[in-house]
C-alpha cells in the first residue's frame, strides 16, 4: 500500500528513539525466537543456547575485539539472509509480526545505524553457510549490504570453522557481530568490564529458565591480559589465570530472588491489585523484594531502591537512586528504600509498549502518565506487605529521636505565625452552612496534611476521622458557590536529624542526583506539598559551623556534656526555623497559583538549604540566648 522514498531517513528517525544498547536487546530477541522455532520443530524442550562472546574468528584475522551474539536456532539460508537483512518491517520466519510482537525492524534499525562499519551476519542452515554485512555503504551513500567478497560480492559462503562449536554440533544457527562505527572500534570492550552482562540482566525479567541458556563473556583484568584464542579462554574458565568466564544471564527477577534469600533476612512476593474497571484501570501485579542489609546485587543488575515496569518479560521505565524517590513514596515507602525493590506488571489487552520498547503503555499512554498508576499505587499503599513495613520500621528505628517534648515547644512558639495564612478547605455537602468554590484541591493530602471534617456541636467544633485524598476539596469561600462544610488540614511535619548515608535509603523530594549530600535539609515523602518528614542533615557543613561557633563562645574548654546540650538547643531552633519555612510556604497552597509541582521546586533540598543559610544570624542569637540563660540559672545547668 505505502511506498518509502527515503528508507535511510526512516531508519535514522526510528533509531533516534531507541535506548542505549538497544541493538543487543534486538539481537537477543531474534536469537530467542530462532532457538524456540528450532526446538519446537524438533519437539525438544532443552538444548537451546545463546552466547554473547568475543568474535574469536575476527580477533584472529583483524586483531579487533568485537562482540558477537551466537545462537543454535534454526538459522537462515542465503535467500532468507538477503531478504531479512535489507527489508524493513519484514514478516520474518516466525510469522508473528504485530504491534505487540516482533515488528521486523529492530535489529535492522538499531544495528547499522549504531554500527556504521557494519553488522556481520553468518548463518548456517541445512548445507548452506552464508555471510553478509549490513551497514552504511560509503560508496552508495545508503544503508544496505556492504561488499564482503574479493570481487565485491555482497553474499559469500563461509567455512564451518567460522561458527562456534555449539552451532557446529547443532548444524544450524546464526552469529551476529557488531563492528562499531570507526576503524578502531572495539565493541567487546565497552564502558565497564561487565557492561553487557548487567545490561541484559536489567533489560529482561527472567532468562535461562525455559530450556534456552543465555550466557555473556565477562572479562577480568586489563585488556592486554585477556586471552587471544577461544582455547585460552576455555582454560581461563578452569581457573587457569584471570577470570574470563561465560556467565549465565538470568534477569533481574531471578537475581533479586537470589539476593532476597529468606535465610538471610530477605523476602519476596507478588501483590495482586484489582485496578478500577469503572475508570478503565486494568488489574496489575506488584512484584516486590526486601533485600537483606548486606544484600547488594549491583554487579548484576540494579540494587534495592529501584523500580521498573514489566511487559512481555522485559523491564521498562527503570527508576533508581533519586529518580525512584517519588515512586517509592507514592507506594508508601519512606524509609528503607535501599533494601526494597519493585516491579510493576500491568495486565490486560490494553497494555502495550512503544516502538522503541522504552515505555509500557496503558491505553496508548505511558504508565506513569495515566490514572492507572495512581490507582495502583493507592491500592498497594493500602495493603503494604508486612515484611516491607518491618524493613521500613527497622530503618526508621536507626534514627534516634531525642527530647520529643521539643516539638511541643516549637509548635507553641509557631502557633501565632502559622495562623496568618492557614488555608481554609470546604467539602461539598447538601447540609453545608457555607458556600464554597474555587479550584479543587485533590490528591493525597489536599493541603499540608490529612483532611479532617469539622462538625459544629453545642458551640464546639468536633474533628471526625478523615483521610488523605478522600474526594475533592474546594479551596475558597465563594458566593454563589456549592453548599459545603468546612474541614481543617492537620499539620504534623516531623523533623528527623539524619546522616547523608541514612538519607540515601529515603524517598527525598526533588533530590536530583545529590539527594541530601552537602544540603541542609530535604523533605521525605511523595511531593513537597504533602511530605510528612523534614530531614535535617547533621553532617551539613553550615550546621557544623554553627555548632563550632557556639562551642567556641560557650564551651571553650570542650566539655562533652556542654557540647551535647549546645547541640540539642541548636537543633531545636534550627528545626523551628525549617518547620516554619516549610509549613509557612505550604499555607500559600490554593490549587491555582501554588500547586504540587511548585512546592517540589520551592521545597527542594537546594531551596531548603537556601532557607537554612539565609537566617543564621537569628539562629545563632537564639541558641546563644538559650545557652546563656542556662548558664545564668546554674553553672551545672549545661553539664
Amino acid at each position: 500500500m505505502f511506498r518509502v522514498e527515503n528508507a535511510d531517513f526512516i531508519a535514522d528517525k526510528l533509531a533516534a528513539e531507541l535506548l542505549p544498547n538497544q541493538e543487543y536487546r534486538e539481537v537477543l530477541k531474534n536469537a530467542l525466537e530462532a532457538v524456540e522455532r528450532r526446538m519446537t520443530a524438533e519437539g525438544v524442550k532443552t538444548g537451546g543456547r545463546i552466547e554473547f562472546d568475543v568474535d574469536w574468528d575476527m580477533l584472529g584475522s583483524v586483531r579487533r575485539w568485537y562482540i558477537s551474539c551466537a545462537d543454535n536456532g534454526d538459522g537462515m539460508g542465503r535467500s532468507e539472509l538477503e531478504r531479512y537483512t535489507t527489508t524493513l518491517a519484514v514478516q520474518g520466519a516466525g510469522r508473528r509480526q504485530s504491534l505487540k510482537a516482533n515488528q521486523g525492524m529492530g535489529l535492522k534499525v538499531s544495528g547499522p545505524t549504531r554500527h556504521k562499519k557494519g553488522v556481520i551476519i553468518r548463518s548456517m542452515k541445512n548445507d548452506e553457510r552464508t555471510m553478509v554485512q549490513v551497514g552504511w555503504n560509503e560508496d552508495a551513500k545508503e544503508y544496505g549490504l556492504i561488499p564482503v567478497g574479493p570481487n565485491d560480492e555482497l553474499v559469500m559462503p563461509v567455512p564451518t570453522s567460522n561458527f562456534p562449536a555449539f552451532i557446529r554440533n547443532q548444524k544450524s544457527g546464526t552469529v551476529v557481530t557488531f563492528l562499531g562505527s570507526s576503524d578502531d572500534a572495539d565493541t567487546f570492550v565497552g564502558p565497564t568490564k561487565g557492561w553487557l552482562f548487567k545490561y541484559l540482566n536489567t533489560r529482561f525479567f527472567r532468562l535461562s529458565n525455559d530450556g534456552i541458556e543465555v550466557v555473556v563473556r565477562v572479562p577480568a583484568g586489563e585488556k592486554d591480559e585477556w586471552p587471544r584464542t577461544v582455547e585460552e579462554a576455555t582454560e581461563r574458565m578452569k581457573k587457569q589465570g584471570k577470570s574470563f568466564n561465560l556467565t549465565g544471564v538470568y534477569g533481574t527477577g531471578a537475581v533479586w530472588d537470589d539476593v532476597a534469600d529468606p535465610g538471610q533476612g530477605g523476602h519476596k512476593d507478588v501483590l495482586q491489585l484489582p485496578g478500577d474497571p469503572s475508570r478503565n484501570v486494568p488489574p496489575a501485579k506488584v512484584h516486590w523484594w526486601v533485600l537483606p542489609v548486606n544484600g547488594d546485587p549491583s554487579s548484576r543488575t540494579h540494587s534495592g531502591g529501584s523500580f521498573a515496569v514489566l511487559f512481555q518479560n522485559e523491564l521498562h521505565d527503570w527508576k533508581w537512586s533519586n529518580q525512584a524517590n517519588p515512586f517509592f513514596a507514592r507506594l508508601g515507602v519512606l524509609f528503607g528504600k535501599s533494601r526494597i525493590a519493585f516491579i510493576l506488571e500491568p495486565l490486560g489487552t490494553d497494555v502495550t509498549s512503544d516502538f522503541a520498547r522504552a515505555h509500557v503503555l496503558v491505553g496508548g499512554t505511558p504508565v506513569f502518565e495515566t490514572d492507572a498508576w495512581l490507582v495502583w499505587a493507592d491500592q498497594f499503599r493500602a495493603e503494604i506487605p508486612d515484611p516491607i513495613r518491618k524493613a521500613m520500621a527497622e530503618e526508621q528505628a536507626r534514627i534516634a529521636v531525642e527530647d520529643p517534648d521539643r516539638m511541643k515547644r516549637i509548635r507553641e512558639r509557631l502557633r501565632e505565625v502559622l495562623q496568618f495564612l492557614r488555608p481554609r478547605r470546604f467539602r461539598r455537602s447538601t447540609e453545608g452552612k457555607v458556600r464554597a468554590g474555587g479550584p479543587e484541591v485533590t490528591g493525597p493530602g489536599a493541603g499540608s496534611g490529612p483532611i479532617l471534617d469539622q462538625s459544629p456541636r453545642t458551640g464546639m467544633r468536633r474533628r471526625s476521622p478523615g483521610g488523605r485524598g478522600i474526594g475533592a476539596v474546594l479551596s475558597e469561600v465563594e458566593d454563589p458557590g456549592t453548599p459545603a462544610t468546612e474541614v481543617s488540614v492537620a499539620t504534623d511535619l516531623e523533623p528527623l536529624w539524619v546522616t547523608e548515608e541514612q538519607a540515601e535509603s529515603m524517598s527525598i523530594v526533588s533530590g536530583n542526583t545529590n539527594g541530601l549530600h552537602d544540603r541542609a535539609a530535604a523533605l521525605n515523602g511523595m511531593d513537597g506539598r504533602t511530605a510528612p518528614q523534614l530531614l535535617l542533615n547533621q553532617e551539613f557543613r553550615g550546621y557544623q559551623a554553627i555548632l563550632r561557633a557556639i562551642n567556641d563562645w560557650a564551651n571553650p574548654e570542650g566539655d562533652d556534656d556542654k557540647s551535647k546540650k549546645i547541640e540539642a538547643l541548636a537543633r531545636e531552633w534550627i528545626e523551628q526555623k525549617m518547620i516554619e519555612a516549610v509549613e509557612g510556604l505550604r499555607q500559600l497552597e490554593n490549587g491555582r497559583t501554588w500547586i504540587t509541582e511548585h512546592f517540589d521546586e520551592a521545597l527542594s533540598p537546594v531551596a531548603l538549604t537556601a532557607a537554612f543559610m539565609a537566617d543564621r544570624y537569628h539562629t545563632l542569637r537564639e541558641v546563644k540566648r538559650a545557652v546563656g540563660a542556662l548558664r545564668q540559672v546554674s553553672p551545672a545547668a549545661t553539664s
